[in-house]
């Protein structure tokens, strides 16, 4: 990890700029977004202390919410998921970061058969918007930026479907361009012929620096020679038994959104209210 770079005008002075900016704009004031010092300073670092990127950036965070896709998170809230604890993981943050980078791995895993999954676009989404949010929270996850793994294993034409440009273009709004963590690398392993087959057609949609950033490995031996297999679960080719390893997923960060659901059942009726 590079040193980084201080910014020119003390973090505390930005902080308070962009707080006057953002309570000037009776849009993001009367969202109902919990509009607190770590949000907002997550905007400022993840924007490397740019004050007005970071405010323009709060605006999209705001814009997806209010009007683009007001009807998706009018029904995102932590005890709409609930039920999918009785399902195999398919989504997780590990407990260990990435140790050249320091940056937080996520992991996607989409299951096999999707019947159990209630309209599974929106709950992949809705869960990836929820971890986006803790992210404000955890000091590195903004510093260091997030590296996302996901395994193509069993993706066939049912989950096919379910990737079309509109829903592409749904998810790279929501999660790429309103948020400011930066996605470092995204790795795929374990890819069906379906998968790969996608990812040719959908990956030149992508913006342009996320399409550099993504790598994938036909084997998991080169996945290894970045990942330590001492961090990463057993489906991984990793020596975590995740079912049974308390060392191989952070269970804290899980439940956190649970912990804040009555701020996203409040923030979903609001929006629901506007619609």
């Amino acid at each position: 990890m590079g040193l980084k770079k201080e910014p020119a005008v003390p973090v505390e002075q930005l902080l308070t700029s962009l707080r006057v900016l953002v309570e000037d704009n009776g849009d993001i004031v009367k969202s109902g977004i919990d509009i607190n010092d770590a949000f907002l300073l997550g905007f400022l670092v993840g924007r490397k202390h740019n004050l007005q990127a970071a405010y323009e950036t709060v605006q999209k965070y705001v814009d997806v919410r209010r009007r683009k896709y007001v009807q998706f998170f009018s029904q995102v809230s932590p005890t709409g998921f609930i039920y999918l604890y009785d399902e195999p993981r398919f989504m997780a943050v590990l407990k260990h970061r990435e140790q050249k980078t320091g940056c937080i791995v996520s992991l996607l895993r989409p299951p096999r058969d999707l019947s159990a999954i209630r309209q599974p676009f929106e709950t992949i989404l809705g869960l990836a918007t929820l971890a986006a949010d803790q992210f404000f929270y955890i000091d590195d996850a903004i510093k260091n930026g997030v590296i996302i793994v996901i395994s193509g294993e069993g993706f066939g034409f049912s989950h096919m479907k379910e990737v079309t440009p509109a829903r592409l273009k749904t998810a790279v709004d929501i999660c790429y361009q309103a948020y400011p963590m930066k996605v470092k690398q995204i790795h795929v392993v374990n890819c069906s012929t379906v998968f790969n087959t996608v990812l040719a057609i959908f990956k030149p949609f992508l913006p342009r620096k996320l399409r550099k950033r993504i790598v994938v490995h036909n084997t998991l031996e080169t996945f290894h020679a970045i990942f330590e297999p001492n961090i990463i679960p057993s489906w991984l080719g990793g020596n975590r038994r995740e079912e049974a390893d308390w060392e191989v997923y952070d269970y804290t960060f899980d439940m956190a959104s649970l912990d804040n659901a009555d701020y996203y059942e409040k923030l979903a009726k609001k929006l629901a209210e506007g619609i």
